[in-house]
């Protein structure tokens, strides 16, 4: 009689517990560093098991001392287990991390995980060498910063003082490659359609044939001097290069007076 009451008794513990096999294994979370130093990235993991017949869905929060610090939404089918993953960046002092189940109406045989301690130092002080460094940046930064609107101020007005010179290149290059173009036109026709020619011995006068060498030359040159002047992003490069080139070379023969 005394086994019968005893039986009566634990059959609802039985029932429950194995109705109740969904939730977080014993140490069902962990981290990878348990020594870790202030800003590191670490990986908070946990392992969620769904011993049910019926899927889990449901939330899993991770948190550190109640405040949460990643989540995770969770489809588990019955009788699997998953494991789920955050970054964390750590900050220093002492931290107690957990992970708990929200948002699930599934009986759960345990909804928040047992907390671990993690304990993060403050980072090491920089060294002699990375302290030159930073202080040598900072200072670059700072004088990059101060000087940036003086240079921009600078090449605004050499940019106001040259664009309407350039301008006007363009247009005389324009009228002067244009009329070249139609002087050999013409003289082109006209040696086709002449029926009679004063030179005799059928060789051109070199005076002519010189002219027209170097007219051809300056009509390529007006034509490449039109395709640069054309192009702000060629011109001012270009200009730029012949300035310091120029002063280059009168630095040099400041330096090496002959």
């Amino acid at each position: 009689m005394r086994y019968f009451l005893f039986a009566l008794l634990l059959l609802p513990a039985v029932s429950l517990a194995a109705e109740t096999q969904a939730g977080f294994p014993t140490q069902a979370i962990w981290i990878s560093k348990t020594t870790a130093v202030a800003g590191e990235t670490l990986i908070v993991s946990a392992v969620v098991y769904n011993g049910n017949t019926s899927m889990l869905k449901g939330t899993l929060v991770f948190t550190d001392d109640t405040v949460r610090i990643g989540v995770r939404e969770l489809e588990l089918p019955a009788g699997e287990s998953q494991i789920h993953s955050i970054e964390w960046i750590s900050e220093a002092g002492e931290h107690r991390l957990a992970a708990r189940i929200e948002g699930t109406s599934a009986a759960l045989s345990q909804t928040e995980t047992p907390s671990i301690t993690v304990i993060v130092a403050e980072p090491p002080p920089p060294s002699g060498a990375q302290q030159v460094v930073s202080q040598a940046a900072e200072t670059v930064g700072n004088i990059a910063s101060s000087s940036l609107p003086v240079v921009l101020g600078v090449a605004t007005n050499i940019f106001n003082a040259i664009e309407p010179y350039r301008q006007k290149g363009v247009e005389e290059l324009k009228t002067y490659v244009e009329n070249t173009r139609s002087r050999r036109g013409d003289s082109a026709v006209g040696a086709v359609a002449g029926t009679s020619t004063s030179n005799t011995s059928g060789f051109r006068d070199a005076g002519t044939t010189g002219s027209g060498v170097a007219a051809n030359i300056a009509h390529v040159a007006a034509a490449a001097a039109l395709f640069v002047m054309s192009s702000l992003y060629l011109f001012y490069p270009l200009l730029a290069l012949v300035f310091l080139g120029t002063l280059y070379f009168l630095a040099r023969r400041i330096k090496r007076p002959e």
